[in-house]
């Protein structure tokens, strides 16, 4: 498997970079479902704006 690395200009390092022949092959692997995924991303993505509204009201309310 080729792994690049990605990094900031401070050289840490970000993220990586793989083929996507083998990002198919680990999904199919370990059972990884990119949708499953996305949808849990955004349901978290919901909660937290929910919440965040009853912590800190909307300034048009006040």
């Amino acid at each position: 498997m080729d792994i690049k690395y990605l990094s900031d200009e401070k050289g840490k390092i970000t993220g990586v970079f793989i083929s996507i022949e083998d990002w198919e092959r680990l999904q199919k692997e370990y059972k990884i479902d990119v949708k499953a995924a996305a949808d849990s991303r955004a349901k978290l993505q919901q909660s937290l704006t929910e919440a965040m509204k009853k912590v800190k009201p909307e300034e048009d309310e006040g």
